[in-house]
């Protein structure tokens, strides 16, 4: 029985998604064995002991393991239909610029002002995160100066984003694990709000297409 390409890709990008995962909870848990052991360090008789910057440490590495496990969580739940999301309405310039703040200013998010008037059906939490987490993987994906271009446009169907990074050339590659799980669940929430994610990579290039849909005026 021949097997379906589509299957077999989202099969594909959910292994990706886990190696993904797997590669970014190493490091709070990498850095709470590091404070364990200063704290240690600091002790005596076998007892540790946190001072204000272990402490400080300890509490963030916690944050960030609840952070990668309550995505995890819903990236799971999402893939399987478990999830109601906010239907709107939302301005995608809003989002865009909330997208911008969350980002932070290590990763610049370029490119032209989206019309004010652009409006859909979609979750405005994570629309934000989505657009936040796919410039965050276009960054890793691509030449990595820290700034990403963003173009978008009108479709027939709703809007286009374009998130790019690097310049073309050279031979295809394949979206891996090393795309950042930001990326996976980013594209989740697209697909959970009807919409696509298609990507075109080679080396230090990288532009992901989103289409969303309903966009109207």
């Amino acid at each position: 029985m021949p097997s379906d390409p589509a299957a077999d890709t989202a099969d594909l990008l959910r292994r990706e998604a886990l190696g993904a995962f797997s590669h970014e909870i190493r490091t709070p848990l990498t850095s709470i064995r590091m404070v364990l052991e200063l704290a240690k360090r600091q002790g005596t008789g076998g007892q540790r002991v946190l001072d204000t910057e272990l402490s400080t440490m300890l509490d963030a590495s916690v944050d960030d393991l609840e952070r990668l496990a309550n995505e995890l969580q819903e990236f799971s739940r999402l893939e399987r239909g478990r999830v109601v999301l906010g239907g709107g309405p939302c301005k995608l310039a809003a989002a865009v610029e909330a997208a911008r703040e969350l980002a932070g200013p290590e990763l610049r998010v370029a490119g032209s002002g989206i019309d004010e008037d652009v409006t859909g059906p979609w979750d405005v939490g994570r629309l934000r995160l989505a657009i936040a987490g796919f410039a965050e993987a276009a960054n890793r994906m691509g030449c990595g100066s820290g700034t990403v271009e963003l173009g978008w446009a009108r479709t027939p169907t709703g809007v286009e984003l374009r998130f790019g990074s690097g310049e073309g050339g050279g031979a295809a590659r394949a979206i891996g694990a090393d795309a950042g799980f930001a990326f996976f669940r980013s594209r989740q929430y697209v697909l959970a709000m009807g919409g696509t994610v298609d990507c075109r990579r080679a080396e230090r290039f990288v532009e992901i297409q989103v289409g969303l849909p309903g966009g109207v005026e």
